[in-house]
């Protein structure tokens, strides 16, 4: 074992396919240990600095080797003091992190920072013969760093160096985490608030649902600036309960057919809201079936699909101002219905939207359409929760993760300068070979 090694000293290192390597060492500030070596092949500056990452361990267990003295962070292609030259080839950059405890003549060394200049200023990849002569000086070095008597005590003046700038990244992911870990039990409450609504809704009495009116209605239509369109009669064919549905049968100068007016198919809440208009009606029993049959026709134009809106309070004679209406060409595509059929398309829906929400068991409706969904909302509600929960759990771990590192660096930054190594103090260039 080579002799550790603490203030300026000097040491002959083996070489794995090259004789002996002179090394003198210098202790540098902040951690940084200097390496003057000399060799057949090679002379020249090596820093190990101790390296670790921003979401590293808090202590470094790697090292990088810097050729060249001066500052860690030099721009790049920026040439350092006393850069090594190995076989008459000037190198640049750093080495790959490496791992002290288990570098070996395989382990990836040279990385694409590490590169060799021309005369010119011109860079290069570092020569074959040149880079087995570098990397095995590397090796030495970094072993024989891996046994000095000062090593955990350069460490730790690295660890101090970087704690400042450590600890405020972990304070902006500490934030971080603490806003999302708020949205996430908002989210939390809310979906909380849901299950207790649904599960209210079940235990609720349904309130009365009234049969189809036997008389006709007489709805008064016009378009989005509010010019008369004319008139149609409106006739309830059938009031489907469990969905909060009426189908109504229109009839008119220019429109004739069946829409089925209910609450938004899309609405999530327990009781839904808005408004969904069939334009025909649906043939299946479910919630979410869109196929119809009597699909109306307006100026002589069969209408398909329907129209979602989840608000029913903006519904006014004139507004929305235009509305889907489409033509079907097949079973999977259609285009949009003339201009003209459009807007009187659109005045009709605004008048049955309307004249639905004006009945005075809409609620009661609500109410039946939301009970027919409830088991299926009560699943998917619990559903969330539980991912909402992992989700939170996962986060509070992270925070306490970001938590205690950012202490241990606060730790750091806060230790008595007593107890910090006299390698801090000492300028940042040492002393460099003859």
């Amino acid at each position: 074992m080579v002799d550790s090694l603490t203030a300026a000293d000097t040491a002959e290192l083996p070489l794995a396919a090259d004789g002996q390597l002179t090394v003198r060492t210098l202790p540098g500030p902040h951690g940084r240990a200097h390496y003057l070596v000399r060799g057949r092949h090679v002379r020249g500056t090596l820093i190990v600095i101790p390296h670790t990452t921003y979401d590293g361990p808090v202590r470094a267990e790697q090292v990088r080797v810097q050729f060249g003295d001066g500052a860690d962070r030099a721009a790049h292609g920026r040439s350092r003091l006393d850069e090594p030259v190995v076989r008459g080839i000037r190198v640049q950059g750093h080495t790959a992190a490496i791992d002290p405890r288990t570098v070996t003549t395989n382990t990836p060394l040279l990385c694409g920072d590490a590169v060799a200049v021309r005369e010119d200023g011109r860079i290069r990849r570092i020569p074959d013969g040149a880079r087995t002569v570098l990397e095995a000086v590397v090796i030495a070095v970094v072993r024989h760093w891996q046994q000095r008597q000062d090593r955990d005590a350069l460490i730790r003046a690295a660890a101090r160096y970087s704690a400042g700038e450590r600890a405020a990244w972990e304070q902006r992911h500490i934030r971080l985490l603490g806003e999302e870990l708020a949205r996430l039990r908002e989210q939390r409450a809310q979906v909380r608030r849901c299950i207790n609504q649904i599960t209210g809704l079940v235990r609720r009495r349904q309130p009365a649902i009234l049969t189809p009116a036997t008389a006709p209605a007489r709805l008064t239509l016009v378009d989005g600036s509010g010019t008369a369109l004319g008139a149609v009669t409106v006739r309830e064919r059938e009031v489907i309960a469990a969905l909060g549905r009426v189908v109504y049968e229109v009839h008119g100068a220019r429109v004739h057919g069946l829409f089925t007016v209910g609450p938004d198919r899309y609405s999530n809440a327990p009781v839904p809201g808005g408004i969904y208009v069939f334009y025909g009606r649906p043939t299946g029993s479910d919630w979410y079936g869109r196929a119809c049959h009597d699909e109306p026709t307006v100026n002589g134009v069969q209408l398909s699909g329907g129209w979602s809106h989840p608000r029913s309070s903006d519904i006014t004679p004139t507004s929305p101002t235009r509305l889907p209406a489409g033509v079907r060409i097949d079973d999977t595509r259609s285009h949009s219905a003339p201009y003209a059929t459009s807007i009187h398309a659109s005045a009709v829906l605004r008048a049955l939207a309307l004249h639905y929400l004006a009945r005075p068991d809409v609620a009661g409706l609500r109410i039946a359409a939301g009970k027919l969904r409830a088991e299926e909302n009560l699943k998917a509600a619990r559903a969330k929760l539980a991912r909402v929960h992992r989700e939170e759990t996962r986060l509070a771990g992270k925070l306490r993760h970001r938590t205690l590192r950012q202490r241990q660096f606060t730790a750091l930054l806060l230790q008595a300068p007593s107890e910090r190594s006299a390698d801090e103090t000492r300028p940042d260039r040492g002393a460099r070979a003859a």
